[in-house]
């Protein structure tokens, strides 16, 4: 059964509300899919924000303080073990990160081993694809920086099978074209399947992370989500964003995006 989970925050009001996790916390207003799991580590944020929004009034604001610390939001029970799943997210930045090259989004697999991740790099701002070993893949690092004091898109992919992973960057955060696609070759170390996905600061405890604001996000086991609220003028094929099954891979990416 296609699974397809997605979250806008625009159910935990007011502003400022620390999100709570599962299907009695707060994240789970209709249409939204609730959070598996919310990480708060000690002195960091995990909170519903109206200061940015990518649509609607609010989005996930994710940092850390002075204390090293881990923050974000997961789904893991909602989601099957599959073979292949696409992520995807909007992302606000009002500065980069000076250090530590800080991991953003995480795929795990069913035992909660990191399978894939992606990664902010410090002082650039451009964004790394890595490994089940933190690795960096090669051709995985955009040429475009992620812009500061406005909204992107990123999404993407990890096939656990193939080994293979892409990712998308929309500067122009609801395209149906990206900016940017890089996709690595074959054969990488991915694991042998996904089944959860994090989304903020969920590698090693780090201070100082952010803040970062997150809208949208979602993943799904059938196809790239596309763009949450699609731009005027796209054609019927590119905004048919939870259609049922859809090839993997470059397959995939050309029927949400007609390529």
């Amino acid at each position: 059964m296609a699974t397809t989970l997605t979250n806008s925050l625009e159910g935990v009001t007011p502003s400022g509300t620390t999100l709570t996790a599962g299907a009695g916390g707060n994240t789970g207003t209709a249409p939204d899919s609730f959070f598996d799991t919310v990480n708060i580590g000690t002195g960091a944020t995990n909170a519903s924000d109206s200061a940015q929004a990518a649509h609607g009034s609010l989005s996930l604001k994710i940092a850390t303080g002075a204390t090293a610390a881990t923050s974000y939001v997961a789904w893991a029970a909602s989601f099957p073990t599959v073979t292949i799943a696409w992520y995807r997210l909007y992302m606000f930045l009002a500065a980069y990160p000076t250090a530590g090259n800080p991991r953003f989004i995480g795929a795990q697999n069913s035992t909660a081993a990191i399978i894939g991740s992606v990664r902010l790099n410090n002082n650039t701002g451009t964004i790394s694809v890595q490994n089940s070993a933190n690795a960096v893949i090669a051709g995985m690092t955009t040429t475009n920086a992620v812009p500061l004091n406005a909204w992107c898109r990123i999404e993407g992919y990890f096939n656990a099978t193939a080994g293979v992973a892409e990712i998308n960057l929309f500067l122009a955060p609801d395209s149906a074209t990206a900016t940017e696609t890089l996709t690595s070759a074959g054969g990488q170390s991915l694991g042998a399947n996904v089944a959860q996905f994090r989304f903020g600061q969920s590698g090693g405890a780090t201070a100082n992370y952010g803040p970062h604001w997150y809208d949208d996000l979602g993943i799904s086991d059938t196809a790239y989500l596309g763009p949450a609220v699609p731009a005027g003028g796209l054609l019927p094929q590119q905004i048919s964003i939870r259609r049922p099954a859809v090839p993997a891979g470059r397959a995939a990416h050309a029927a949400v995006y007609g390529r």
